[in-house]
């Protein structure tokens, strides 16, 4: 009877652990500090040839930054983190997107934004964001990092991951020069109840052994 009341409790007390930590954060952002030293894992979208660079001077962290001179006007050169996280990311669920960032914009209408999608399988979003609902706010020093933390909520629908995309923008002016480093996509992992339901079983089983040894 011990025996049996001991597996039930380790079984309970295993089923509430892994039930409590089933829905936990995960980093799913690829080469997220550029250091493979290319761009492997970023879909690239500049407005001119030769504006997007993975560069080795005065990066945030690491050995490698990925920079942005968007020479064209009325245009953004940005490059995105895409689909990442599918069949993890839960939907209506926390995520933390950081970053470094420094430049410089051009004048009039130089900005730079972030912006976060929850993307639906075979295309579309279900949420569009500017991260912090405005341009970023970077140092106007062009060699100073200026560090960021965005928190929201993924959309309803996120069969197609999430997507980080990062830009230099030029109004009727160009030179607008952005450079990013350090790059964290942090999202509420789907819960995992199939591997839960597994170890309950596993232990059941324990507890029909131990019943059939005792009778």
């Amino acid at each position: 009877m011990k025996m049996t009341n001991m597996i039930f409790q380790t079984a309970g007390a295993l089923f509430l652990a892994l039930s409590v930590g089933a829905a936990q954060a995960v980093q799913v952002q690829v080469n997220g500090g550029f250091e493979n030293g290319d761009f492997t894992g970023w879909d690239q979208f500049p407005t001119g040839t030769g504006q997007q660079t993975v560069i080795s001077t005065n990066c945030s962290a690491g050995t490698y930054c990925g920079s942005i001179t968007n020479d064209t006007i009325s245009s953004n050169s940005l490059f995105k983190n895409a689909n990442v996280g599918i069949g993890v990311v839960a939907p209506n669920s926390a995520y933390t997107v950081s970053f470094d960032a420094r430049g410089s914009f051009a004048t009039p209408g130089g900005v730079a934004f972030a912006e976060f999608f929850s993307e639906v399988s075979g295309g579309g979003v279900s949420k569009a964001e500017i991260l912090g609902g405005a341009p970023l706010a970077i140092n106007p020093d062009p060699n100073v990092w200026t560090s960021f933390t965005f928190t929201g909520t993924t959309g309803p629908d996120v069969g197609g991951g999430v997507t980080l995309q990062l830009g230099a923008t030029n109004g009727p002016a160009a030179g607008t020069f952005m450079v990013y480093d350090n790059i964290i996509i942090d999202v509420t992992a789907v819960p995992v109840p199939a591997a839960v339901w597994l170890f309950g079983s596993g232990l059941l089983g324990l507890v029909g052994v131990a019943r059939r040894r005792k009778g």
